[in-house]
């Protein structure tokens, strides 16, 4: 385990528990123990202004209710502590128009679904160093 994460806060919303379950582990294995994740975008509003600054926001983009990613990645760029954080897409939505309107509404990265054990870590650290990631298969 890297001592270079360890103070990296990611935020992550995804409603599958089993998703949130292994992207956590995926992440912890890279270091990062601080993971604040949530299943809906009225979880994480409740609880916005009470989160640490966050490094990276990995963000599914089909949750339940009216509030998709799309339309949590608009809230969250609106909100000045979120305006240059990294910002990827997490979605098994992955045909060529889906990876072109993430892009255009200002993801900063695609990762497709299910996750790549390989690739992740290295998307991850590349997402924190401020590149730009899309992966759609």
């Amino acid at each position: 385990m890297s001592d270079t994460y360890a103070e990296v806060n990611v935020l992550l919303v995804e409603d599958e528990p089993l998703n949130t379950m292994l992207t956590v582990a995926m992440l912890n294995m890279l270091g990062i123990q601080r993971v604040h994740a949530f299943a809906s975008w009225r979880q994480l509003e409740s609880c916005l202004a009470a989160l640490p600054p966050i490094d990276l926001v990995l963000l599914d983009l089909r949750l339940p209710g009216s509030h998709d990613g799309y339309h949590i990645l608009a809230q969250l760029r609106a909100d000045p502590r979120f305006a240059k954080t990294p910002i990827a897409a997490m979605t098994a939505q992955v045909m060529p128009d889906d990876v072109k309107r993430a892009e255009e509404a200002g993801f900063n990265g695609f990762l497709a679904k299910p996750l790549n054990f390989d690739r992740f870590p290295q998307s991850i650290q590349r997402l924190l160093a401020g590149e730009h990631v899309w992966e759609s298969h």
